[in-house]
């Protein structure tokens, strides 16, 4: 009886034991199955991930395009237009236009000039009238024909400094910003070359042209 009830023990553990591993495999295969999807979904996130940096990659490239032809754009607009600094302010009267069409070619020696000289608008920079004490604003004007604008800036430099009413003038050409830090960039390198008597000419848009020693050099 003994031996019974022993072996009755045994059955009963062995068949809590059988019940427990069949639990037991039926959460590893349920946990299996959920490994399985959870693989396939990182698999699927990864490769969505890897078109998405392709796809932010090409865009970045055609931003920079885009970019690149957008500045191009804006400084071919600008390409006949000129600055005035240091011009007093309001001399220009009421028709700007007129005035520099008539001023420029006495002011500068240019006598081939008169009466030729086209200009299609001008206007003072879009600030407030400063007062008499403050720096006189900028006069940007546009010239109908490019070969105009070589000339004046040309001239400009050969007679510089130049001087109007006992006002510092200066004449620069206009473009746009980014093209003017580019430009900007090489401000300590022409003050060098300056010190150092090396000729050097700043083309456009932003190539730097020194001569040294018989060559070229550009940058």
């Amino acid at each position: 009886n003994t031996m019974e009830l022993i072996l009755q023990d045994i059955q009963h553990s062995n068949s809590q034991i059988e019940g427990k591993i069949s639990e037991i495999n039926s959460s590893i295969s349920s946990l299996d199955r959920r490994l399985d999807t959870t693989e396939r979904r990182i698999s699927d996130a990864e490769d969505m991930i890897q078109n998405l940096e392709a796809n932010i990659s090409h865009l970045q490239e055609e931003i920079v395009k885009i970019q690149g032809k957008t500045e191009d754009l804006e400084n071919r607009s600008q390409r006949c237009n000129l600055r005035i600094v240091g011009l007093p302010e309001g001399v220009e009267g009421k028709d700007p236009v007129a005035f520099l069409e008539d001023w420029l070619p006495s002011f500068l020696n240019l006598p081939e000039m008169t009466g030729k000289l086209e200009i299609e608008r001008a206007h003072c920079t879009f600030m407030p009238r400063p007062e008499d004490s403050e720096r006189p604003r900028i006069l940007l004007f546009k010239l109908l024909r490019f070969h105009d604008k070589e000339i004046i800036l040309r001239q400009a430099r050969k007679a510089n400094p130049l001087r109007y009413k006992n006002k510092q003038i200066y004449f620069f050409p206009d473009m746009g910003a980014n093209l003017y830090q580019k430009r900007k960039s090489f401000s300590e390198v022409k003050r060098m070359c300056k010190d150092l008597e090396i000729p050097f000419a700043l083309l456009y848009p932003a190539r730097f042209r020194i001569d040294f020693k018989g060559q070229c050099l550009f940058f």
